[in-house]
């Protein structure tokens, strides 16, 4: 159901937008009515907002997946630490099967007991990733375990109920090509919403006149995602990404928006021979892989690390590989030296 909706919203399934319209717009407006009265809520509760003894930057979205923040959490929490910081990432481990406040523990955790962003980030980062439905406690596990100086929200531009210091909110450049709120559209609130950012990162497109007006005042930069490498899971070997071109791949993933990993890999020469779509973080079984392995008529499967994360444990194709890719902010020294600047005069806070 929702590749179909990401369909609907892309454009790509107008019979299906054609009828389901009457439900998705009713059910639109009213969670359009349940955000309103949310935000109305807190505004009117700020007394029962918690507040974190360290800085807290919140790197978020205002659409329904798919907006490549994870990257960019990735690189400020190393640019934070290049600066002498100690900075602690904190989600909510979507989908986890451990409950409670914990920190990732990559000796015993999985993509399953911790949830597979929060996984793959510690994996990725080697750095402190804490989950907790409740982000104050969280960032107190990571006060209190890893000495923390800031914490980094990974998807909190949504969370009321924690004060934050500096909101980064990430845009796809393509979002006002469809600003009905969710389920008719990909948006989780109103488009005014980008007023509330401090900073706006902006990617997958160049920043129309919607976006500009929207953002007027608040510092902007530009976003973009460059491949690092290929990673074959079976032989557990790092190749570089220029293998794929003239390669015929069966390319497959679950994100929130499959299409921009799957020009990715065209752009990098591959022959995209077959795309498999499947849902925002899918829980892989061995059924998928015999299905994926099926194909005869490829060189090689390519997914991304976030789903590869989740197929570690499974008895991988010789020619299964993952592509690894970082953010490249432009600007990025302005953009560290803005939020360090910003962390001082708002906090009085000094790594």
């Amino acid at each position: 159901m929702r590749t179909l909706m990401t369909r609907i919203w892309r454009g790509e399934a107008k019979r299906a937008r054609l009828l389901l319209f009457a439900p998705l717009f009713v059910v639109s407006f009213l969670y359009g009515l349940a955000v309103k009265a949310t935000e109305r809520r807190w505004r009117q509760k700020a007394d029962m907002i918690d507040r974190a003894p360290i800085p807290v930057i919140s790197v978020g979205n205002i659409t329904v997946g798919g907006s490549g923040k994870t990257p960019v959490v990735e690189k400020l929490a190393h640019r934070l630490q290049a600066k002498g910081y100690r900075p602690c990432i904190i989600l909510r481990g979507y989908r986890r099967k451990k409950k409670g406040v914990f920190s990732v523990d990559l000796q015993k955790d999985t993509h399953e007991t911790a949830g597979d962003e929060a996984y793959m980030l510690a994996k990725r980062t080697r750095l402190p990733v804490v989950v907790g439905k409740r982000r104050i406690e969280a960032i107190d596990e990571g006060i209190s375990r890893f000495g923390a100086t800031v914490a980094l929200l990974d998807d909190g531009y949504q969370v009321k109920n924690l004060k934050k210091d500096l909101e980064i909110l990430v845009l796809n450049a393509s979002t006002v090509q469809n600003p009905d709120l969710f389920p008719l559209g990909p948006l989780r609130e109103p488009l005014d919403a980008v007023g509330r950012a401090d900073i706006m990162l902006v990617n997958k497109g160049e920043p129309d006149d919607t976006i500009l007006d929207l953002a007027a005042g608040i510092p902007l930069f530009r976003v973009n995602y460059r491949p690092l490498h290929l990673f074959c899971m079976h032989h557990e070997s790092m190749v570089h990404h220029g293998f794929l071109r003239g390669k015929r791949v069966l390319a497959f993933c679950g994100l929130g928006d499959n299409k921009p990993f799957f020009n990715l890999l065209r752009t990098l020469g591959a022959i995209v021979v077959r795309e498999a779509e499947f849902e925002d973080h899918h829980h892989y079984t061995m059924a998928d892989v015999v299905k994926l392995r099926a194909s005869t008529d490829i060189d090689m499967m390519v997914t991304t690390e976030k789903d590869a994360v989740k197929l570690e444990t499974m008895d991988i194709p010789e020619n299964l590989f993952y592509l690894a890719i970082e953010a490249v902010i432009e600007r990025e020294a302005e953009l560290v030296d803005l939020i360090v600047n910003r962390l001082q005069e708002h906090c009085g806070y000094e790594n």
